[in-house]
C-alpha cells in the first residue's frame, strides 16, 4: 500500500482511477469560466466608466446652467432686466421709440437670425 494516511482526499481521488482527459477537462471548464468571468466584469466596468463620464459631462452642463440662472436672479430686479424682457417677450417699446424689425436679414448680416432695432424719435 502506499505511504499515504488512508481515507485522505488523494488516495480516494486515485482510487476513483479517473482518466487524465478527464481531469485535464475538468481544468479546462474551470479555467473557461473564471476568464469568462473575468471579462464580463471587465465589460461592465468599462460601462461604469462611460456612465461615470457621461454623468460628469450632465453635471458641468447643469453647473454652468445654475450660474447663469443665478447671474439672473441677481438682474430680476432691476430695470435694466425689466425693460429687456417687455422688449424681447412681448415686443414692447419705450415712449418715444420706434422699432424696426428687419425682414431679411441674411441679406444685411449673413445670418437667419430675427433683428429688431430699438432707435429714439424726436431726439434733436
Amino acid at each position: 500500500m502506499s505511504d499515504r494516511a488512508p481515507g485522505s482526499f488523494l488516495e480516494r481521488l486515485f482510487s476513483l482511477r479517473l482518466r487524465p482527459l478527464a481531469l485535464l477537462c475538468a481544468l479546462f471548464v474551470i479555467i473557461s469560466l473564471g476568464v469568462m468571468m473575468i471579462n464580463s466584469v471587465r465589460d461592465e466596468t468599462s460601462l461604469l466608466q462611460e456612465r461615470v463620464k457621461e454623468l460628469g459631462h450632465a453635471s458641468e452642463a447643469l453647473s454652468r446652467q445654475l450660474k447663469q440662472l443665478e447671474v439672473e436672479v441677481k438682474q430680476v430686479g432691476t430695470d435694466d432686466y425689466i425693460i429687456r424682457k417687455a422688449r424681447e417677450q412681448y415686443g414692447m417699446v419705450m415712449p418715444n421709440e420706434l422699432l424696426f424689425v428687419v425682414g431679411n436679414p441674411e441679406a444685411l448680416y449673413g445670418s437667419g437670425d430675427a433683428v429688431q432695432l430699438y432707435v429714439a424719435e424726436g431726439t434733436e
